[in-house]
């Protein structure tokens, strides 16, 4: 019997083990997640303040935007949204383009 109950031990110590094991596992699951929820947080604050420094560009809030390297990033996001702008016309237009050759068809028919 002495060789069960060595192999008795040995499996329950490294059942022991596998527990303890897993325990950490979830453990650092748990932290990994809490640091995750932080980083999501930092990212969401960082957004808030791109766009106050953006709405102090673009003259929606009182003060001055006294910053050259903010001022200059504010006229990247200006010149984006011109150019957003500008393609929401062009697929406008293409848009009213097709209408008219459809238009033009089922008259034709």
């Amino acid at each position: 019997m002495g060789i069960l109950d060595k192999v008795s031990r040995t499996a329950a110590a490294a059942a022991g083990k596998a527990g303890n094991k897993a325990g950490e596992l979830l453990e650092v699951g748990k932290l990994k997640a809490q640091i995750a929820a932080q980083k999501q947080e930092i990212s969401s604050v960082k957004k808030k303040i791109g766009d106050y420094c953006y709405s102090m560009y673009d003259g929606e809030e009182l003060g001055d935007l006294d910053n050259d390297k903010i001022r200059v990033l504010c006229v990247k996001i200006a010149s984006a949204n011109a150019a957003i702008a500008d393609l929401e016309n062009r697929i406008e237009a293409a848009k009213d383009e097709r209408d008219a050759k459809d238009s033009m068809n089922s008259a034709q028919e």
